[in-house]
């Protein structure tokens, strides 16, 4: 029988697979089977969590700027300013033809067609806000999503995912908002525009949209640690609480705890 690692009701006829990290980030490959997470909490997520999320200035300003097409395949919009008295903001997508404006306002192109401005202002949103609820939140999902993906054949393991009770505090907030906002530490470790490469596995430069692991301290005490897009994400798995990862930062010289391997980060100019 199928139980949902949240809700903890029978899966049986959930019929969706559900995506750790959104098809709108750029992830095709990091999914839970079916019945791992029901369809109703799928559902939940997706309009609740992820969709406002994804809105966000942001992340909707990351995914434009790094061409991150929707689940349906459509360009993300990002804002740009007509530096005008009669100007404004205006939709702006960028794709393999170039820029693009969806422009509503006749003021706005009136002056255009008529050379009144020449320039527009992209806006540049650097990283997401901090303490963010929707962020917390969404961290607290992929969180337990990571530790029954990392899991996935092991029945024993899922078992321990969906039943115990250390993770019902983590389970209940990111599914129903129970208790105080959980605290999380963000901070960014690389530029969006890094590229790596492995010599081993994939010798030619790529970017890395998203990565995970998990780092753990004492036994029972371990953090989730998600990258996107460069930035660092870390949340306790068992409490609201950062002073132990905190600790494990200064005497590792605020080294990131996502490991690498082989991997290396191509220097500018090499």
């Amino acid at each position: 029988m199928g139980i949902c690692i949240f809700c903890q009701k029978n899966s049986d006829s959930s019929k969706s697979v559900e995506h750790i990290i959104p098809e709108s980030l750029g992830n095709k490959d990091i999914v839970l089977p079916k019945g791992l997470v029901c369809d109703t909490c799928n559902q939940y997520f997706a309009t609740k969590v992820e969709k406002p999320l994804l809105e966000s200035t942001y992340f909707q300003n990351v995914r434009f700027r790094n061409h991150i097409l929707s689940k349906k395949g459509r360009s993300t919009p990002g804002k740009a300013l007509i530096p005008h008295p009669k100007g404004g903001w205006v939709d702006i997508y960028n794709d393999e033809h170039g820029f693009s404006l969806n422009i509503e306002n006749l003021d706005i192109i009136k002056i255009i067609r008529e050379n009144k401005v020449n320039k527009m202002i992209v806006e540049v949103a650097g990283e997401p806000i901090k303490n963010n609820y929707i962020m917390s939140r969404f961290l607290a999902k992929t969180a337990l999503e990571s530790l029954a993906f990392i899991g996935l054949g092991d029945k024993k393991w899922l078992e321990e995912v969906r039943n115990m009770k250390e993770l019902d505090p983590l389970r209940r907030y990111a599914r129903y908002g129970e208790g105080k906002q959980w605290i999380y530490n963000q901070r960014r470790i690389y530029g969006e525009e890094v590229r790596f490469t492995d010599p081993i596995r994939h010798p030619e430069p790529y970017e890395v949209l998203h990565e995970m692991d998990f780092l753990y301290i004492d036994p029972g005490i371990y953090y989730y640690v998600l990258v996107i897009m460069g930035v660092e994400f870390v949340i306790n798995c068992g409490a609201s609480e950062l002073d132990l990862f905190t600790d494990w930062l200064e005497k590792n010289n605020q080294i990131s705890p996502i490991r690498r391997g082989s991997e290396k980060k191509i220097q500018k100019g090499s």
